[in-house]
């Protein structure tokens, strides 16, 4: 069974405060927090990111699918709230067994 929605919104804000102990930013992480402008994440902070939500899911998920999403839209970050959708979205599918 894949977690609800709920959970791994909870999970990732979990996994992004662990990670950002040296961020400037004090805010309240919330859906419409960026992960670049806000969070001032660079590219290696973001590969270290979704290693840790693989390993805390123990599962491997398609993060190239997500950056190409996030380039055929033309989108100038990635949102918390489209990182757990993209996260949520692909657990049903590995959870109903599905090729990911």
């Amino acid at each position: 069974m894949s977690p609800t929605y709920d959970q791994v919104m909870a999970d990732t804000v979990h996994l992004l405060t662990q990670l950002g102990d040296d961020w400037e930013y004090s805010g309240t992480i919330t859906a419409q927090t960026g992960l670049l402008t806000d969070l001032g994440m660079e590219s290696l902070e973001l590969v270290v990111l979704g290693v840790s939500i693989q390993e805390h899911y123990e599962q491997n998920l398609p993060f190239e699918d997500l950056l190409t999403e996030v380039g055929e839209k033309k989108l100038e970050d990635i949102y918390v709230g489209d990182l757990v959708e993209f996260i949520h979205r692909n657990l049903a599918k590995a959870a109903v067994g599905g090729s990911h």
